[in-house]
């Protein structure tokens, strides 16, 4: 397949079929320069003048390699070998097989070295669905809490990678947008006040509300954030020797997902 107008997105997953479908025109573009270098270094043999100029077969073979690279090299960052292409095409076509093989080399260089510097990272299958994902915890919870998007799919591309402090730190701010936006809900200013401060003022606000569904859904959601604080969010925010593992990562995803799915589920939105 051509790669020619795929974007090859930094942090972006990539299967390896993606990988080997993307790749493989570089591959031949390799191939393609070492064939015609070994063609201008046998010229290049006593058998050969190092004068001989370049017959009509090798410069038409160096434009089409030199083409290919300008059409492959660039959606897949490797600027430095489209750059040289860029300016051999612009310079009129080498005359000998020496003066072809000293641009030949240097293209075939340039291309070794951009190579080297990609790094590829493999996820487990197992989590290949939790990495990069805008509406991981449902579409109800991204229409509620539009502002926790970025957040809950840095948790799931944590996990997916094998972060998990991080993953659950990010799971900390989703819950901190929920608790904001209850404490919104029944008139607590909670702007640079921790967690206890709001849940506390809560829970003095809902002593006066009417009785009824809604203040019981607020007293239910108020004591879980109690406890969301205590099990999670005060271990995860302070320097401690016992870190988290992958099914305690996972277990709190889930934890928080099904918590924010049931704020969404009972009304609470921003």
């Amino acid at each position: 397949m051509n790669s020619a107008g795929r974007d090859f997105q930094s942090g972006k997953l990539w299967s390896l079929w993606d990988m080997l479908q993307s790749y493989h025109p570089i591959y031949e573009i390799a191939l393609a320069l070492q064939k015609l270098r070994s063609a201008a270094s046998l010229r290049m043999t006593s058998t050969y003048s190092s004068r001989r100029e370049v017959d009509d077969l090798d410069a038409a073979e160096l434009k089409g390699i030199l083409e290919k690279i300008q059409q492959e090299c660039p959606p897949l960052r490797l600027m430095q070998p489209a750059e040289i292409a860029n300016s051999i095409i612009g310079r009129p076509t080498p005359e000998t097989y020496r003066e072809l093989n000293v641009e030949l080399t240097h293209l075939s260089e340039s291309l070794s070295r951009e190579l080297k510097k990609a790094a590829v990272f493999c996820i487990h299958p197992e989590r290949k669905d939790y990495f990069e994902q805008d509406a991981l915890f449902g579409p109800e919870v991204s229409a509620a809490f539009p502002s926790c998007e970025r957040d809950i799919r840095k948790a799931g591309s944590c996990y997916a990678l094998e972060q998990e402090d991080a993953c659950v730190h990010h799971l900390m701010l989703v819950l901190e947008r929920g608790l904001n936006t209850l404490a919104v809900k029944v008139g607590v200013p909670y702007q640079r006040t921790n967690w206890q401060n709001i849940i506390d003022q809560v829970a003095s606000k809902l002593k006066s509300m009417p009785r009824g569904t809604e203040r019981d859904f607020y007293l239910e959601v108020n004591a879980q954030f109690g406890f969301l604080k205590d099990a999670y969010r005060n271990h995860s925010e302070h320097v401690r020797d016992d870190y988290y593992d992958m099914l305690n990562a996972l277990s709190i995803l889930n934890h928080v997902r099904s918590f924010m799915q049931e704020l969404a589920k009972g009304g609470l939105a921003e």
